[in-house]
């Protein structure tokens, strides 16, 4: 299994550091895992937020996770995309779920990332399905970065709505080099700071075909064969 990509950021708001961002990804061929952890501190409160997804490996979700933790209070909301069932489910809570149709090939917010890593010099607006909206990504252009890991050339894709902007390395494996959000107050900044890479990530959203599977032949834990029978002479 190739090694997780690790990517860290350094957030600023107005020149000012107000926490980290890391996010990583697993490429398992046909899927892929992606885990996105984001520490606040300062003006914008001091609160963590935890993304995992697995999606295909070109951003359509499968799921999605996002967990809130502030103080002594953790917010939880888990969305399954079933597309076999035709609905996507959506859970704040043992009590707290809903159902609405899969009408479209929908990403989540990590996923949308995975793919605008992956759309290269594009011509045209390209429409991503979110849930309860829809974005477009435009190519803006080139620009050269300087960052942590010295001059980049970097695509600037422009999200609509919201005016974010995602740099994103031309040169292979093409990194997100820098985030920006446009906030009421200004804008939030992530620059890439660290590349690393780390052994494996806990499975998150697997496929039901892929349970239970052992690693050697697929059977089921538990599972034994029968014992064949001798012939008599």
């Amino acid at each position: 299994m190739p090694p997780v990509e690790v990517l860290s950021y350094r957030l600023s708001h107005r020149g000012k550091p107000v926490g980290s961002q890391t996010i990583k990804t697993a490429d398992l061929g046909r899927h892929a895992q992606l885990e996105g952890r984001t520490q606040f501190q300062g003006p914008l409160g001091t609160h963590t937020v935890v993304q995992r997804s697995r999606c295909h490996a070109r951003g359509v979700s499968l799921r999605f996770r996002e967990e809130t933790q502030e103080r002594n209070d953790t917010r939880r909301f888990d969305v399954t995309f079933d597309p076999r069932q035709g609905l996507v489910t959506a859970v704040k809570g043992p009590k707290d779920n809903a159902s609405v149709p899969y009408l479209l090939p929908y990403r989540d917010p990590l996923s949308l990332l995975h793919e605008i890593r992956q759309l290269g010099a594009i011509e045209g607006p390209v429409r991503v399905p979110l849930l309860g909206k829809e974005v477009t990504v435009q190519l803006a252009g080139e620009v050269d970065l300087d960052t942590a890991l010295g001059p980049r050339r970097a695509r600037a894709y422009v999200l609509h709505p919201g005016q974010s902007v995602v740099y994103v390395d031309v040169e292979a494996p093409h990194a997100i080099l820098k985030l920006t959000q446009r906030l009421p107050d200004g804008l939030v900044e992530a620059l890439l700071v660290k590349v690393a890479t780390e052994a494996a990530l806990e499975p998150f959203g697997e496929p039901e075909e892929g349970r239970g599977k052992s690693r050697s032949g697929g059977k089921r834990r538990g599972q034994r064969r029968r014992p064949r029978r001798r012939k008599r002479t």
